[in-house]
């Protein structure tokens, strides 16, 4: 018995690390209340920017993320949900880290050369240890229509 609850154990343990890919698409959006900046476009050549966190409750207990753009907080994700930022052109720190207290809180980022009127698909998951990962995904970098 005591060996089937290590195992059962090591098991949950294994599968609290993983999250499952969401398509923007497929997304819940974001509360307008967690999105704190860089939600409007401020000029035509500006690129858009969309975050979006991978599911997972058992990950981190459902935890969300926070995403800064240049060291300023934009918005706040949760399991599941998506998000459009804007950006001016050229060179742009993204950063995202947990929102809850658990493994892993630190700040981790993507660098992105955005270009005027692209939109840039970035995913959110839990890697090694739920430490929350920025990664470019498809599709790649397009002209979006404002």
């Amino acid at each position: 018995m005591r060996r089937l609850l290590l195992i059962g154990f090591g098991c949950i343990a294994i599968a609290g690390c993983e999250t499952t890919r969401v398509s923007p698409e497929q997304a819940r959006p974001v509360s307008s209340e967690d999105v704190y900046a860089f939600s409007r476009p401020s000029s035509p050549s500006d690129a858009r920017i969309v975050f979006t966190q991978d599911a997972g409750a058992l990950s981190c207990f459902g935890a969300g993320m926070q995403i800064f753009l240049d060291e300023k907080l934009a918005a706040e994700t949760s399991s599941g949900e998506s998000v459009k930022l804007y950006h001016k052109p050229g060179p742009t720190q993204l950063s995202i880290k947990n929102k809850a207290g658990c493994a892993g809180g630190d700040l981790r980022d993507l660098l992105l050369d955005l270009k005027p009127g692209y939109s840039y698909s970035v995913r959110g998951y839990r890697g090694a240890w739920d430490k929350a990962e920025p990664l470019l995904t498809s599709p790649e970098p397009f002209q979006y229509r404002k």
